[in-house]
């Protein structure tokens, strides 16, 4: 039984030390693909958040009328009230939920960022699409994942509209980077079939934080999180997170 209590949004959050790691899942994903990582948190005593991104929560028709913009501003309204609770925050994104918490790492004194096959150059194949296309929505298509029998929970369409302003939110990531101060680390399965693995190397030199880690991941595709890596990942970031805290207890 999950000690993540889960809220009527389909959000997650447990009360732990006053430690937090404020989970940000991707866009038309659902805070459940990353439920198991975060439970792996709660149980190691840390504070979790997993909020559901603005739109997620209801259907698809209700997200095509969503801006990246609205979705980011409750986002950070949510961080600032989780991370207000507690001594110091850990950021943990993971696709699209990564180039948000780069955004708020690059505004914010926070502990630390860990970022999962992350957003950071755009993905040139898909905005090319849905820059010449005329629908409303473009078919999600085959989860990118390499074990079969993993469930990932994700609308079946994603709006145009959200593509389009991918190129936008990448050039943001490339000029505030240089902003981001905090500890970083990066997670990137080499076989990465929707953000090219590449960009976790692009992200690695952009960044201005002194301290930056790479981890590559070898048994994995996008869906990380609920992939053959999941173990590695939360025992990798459990590992970064408490080499942050000099009061540590080993």
């Amino acid at each position: 039984m999950s000690i993540l209590n889960q809220k009527s949004d389909q959000s997650f959050e447990f009360i732990g030390k006053n430690v937090g790691i404020f989970m940000i899942h991707d866009l038309t994903g659902s805070p459940q693909n990353l439920m198991e990582i975060g439970e792996i948190f709660a149980e190691a005593g840390y504070s979790v958040q997993i909020p559901c991104l603005l739109g997620h929560d209801e259907n698809e028709e209700v997200l095509q009328n969503k801006t990246i913009d609205e979705i980011y501003h409750k986002l950070y309204d949510e961080f600032n009230s989780f991370s207000d609770q507690l001594e110091y925050t850990i950021l943990f994104g993971f696709a699209t939920g990564g180039a948000f918490a780069q955004q708020i790492a690059s505004n914010n004194e926070i502990a630390g960022l860990i970022l999962l096959n992350s957003l950071f150059a755009p993905p040139e194949k898909l905005v090319s699409v849905a820059m010449n296309s005329s629908e409303i929505t473009l078919p999600t298509g085959t989860i990118d994942i390499k074990n079969n029998r993993a469930k990932v929970k994700v609308f079946e369409n994603v709006p145009v509209s959200l593509i389009k302003e991918l190129t936008e939110v990448s050039s943001r990531l490339f000029k505030d980077a240089v902003n981001i101060h905090a500890p970083v680390l990066i997670l990137q399965s080499i076989d990465d079939h929707v953000y090219a693995p590449k960009d976790a190397d692009q992200m690695l030199t952009k960044i201005g934080s002194r301290e930056k880690h790479l981890v590559m991941l070898y048994d994995s595709y996008h869906y990380a999180p609920v992939d053959y890596d999941q173990e590695r990942i939360a025992n990798q970031s459990l590992f970064f997170i408490k080499g942050l805290d000099p009061r540590r207890e080993d």
